[in-house]
C-alpha cells in the first residue's frame, strides 16, 4: 500500500478542522456538500476520505482526544516535568469537559465512537500516564498514585469543573491532593 500523498492528508485534516468546527456551530445537521465547500474541496474528496456521515462525525468526536493526545505527548520530555503533568491534568479536564459535550451532542449521528476514541484514548491514556510518572520522579506527584487512580480523579475533577459552582479554581483545588508536599 502506497504512503498517502501530503496533499491528501492536508485535505484530510483541512476537511475534519472544517467538520469540527461546522458540528460546534451549527449542529451535526451541516451537510457534507457544505463541508465540502467550506474545506474548498469537492464533495468527491469529501467522501474519498469519509464515505459515509457517520463516518466524518466519528472523526469529529475522535479529533479533540487526538489533539489532547498529542499535547500530552509534547510534554512528555519537559524539563519541568512537575509543572508538565499538572498544566496538562488541567488542560485535559477542561478541554475534556468540552470534547465531552460535543460528543454528547454528536453521538446520535455517529457510527460507533466508542470505537473511533478507542485509539486516541489508549494514546491519551498512556500520555498521561508517561507525564505522572516523570512528576513521581521529579518529586513532585504523589508517589502512591497510579492510572486508575487518574481515571477517577479526571472523572470526578471534570464533574466539579462543569459543576455550577465549579471551574478553574476547583480544579486547582482537587490538583493539590495529587501533589507532594515539596511541590505544594
Amino acid at each position: 500500500m502506497r504512503p498517502a500523498r501530503a496533499d491528501a492528508i492536508a485535505n484530510r485534516a483541512r476537511i475534519l478542522a472544517v467538520a469540527v468546527a461546522a458540528f460546534e456551530a451549527d449542529g451535526v445537521g451541516v451537510s457534507l456538500d457544505e463541508i465540502a465547500r467550506r474545506a474548498g474541496v469537492g464533495a468527491g474528496t469529501v467522501h474519498r476520505h469519509f464515505p459515509t456521515k457517520a463516518a466524518l462525525v466519528d472523526a469529529a468526536i475522535a479529533e479533540p482526544v487526538n489533539v489532547l493526545a498529542s499535547r500530552a505527548a509534547g510534554l512528555i520530555d519537559s524539563t519541568d516535568p512537575t509543572a508538565a503533568f499538572f498544566v496538562f491534568v488541567e488542560e485535559l479536564v477542561v478541554n475534556g469537559a468540552a470534547a465531552h459535550a460535543f460528543a454528547d451532542r454528536l453521538r446520535s449521528d455517529a457510527d460507533d465512537p466508542e470505537m473511533a476514541i478507542a485509539e486516541p484514548l489508549a494514546r491519551l491514556r498512556a500520555g498521561l500516564e508517561a507525564l505522572l510518572g516523570a512528576a513521581q520522579r521529579d518529586g513532585g506527584a504523589r508517589g502512591d498514585i497510579n492510572a486508575g487512580h487518574l481515571d477517577a480523579f479526571v472523572a470526578a475533577a471534570h464533574a466539579a469543573y462543569v459543576h455550577p459552582t465549579g471551574g478553574i479554581r476547583v480544579i486547582s483545588l482537587l490538583t493539590d491532593g495529587l501533589r507532594t508536599h515539596r511541590h505544594a
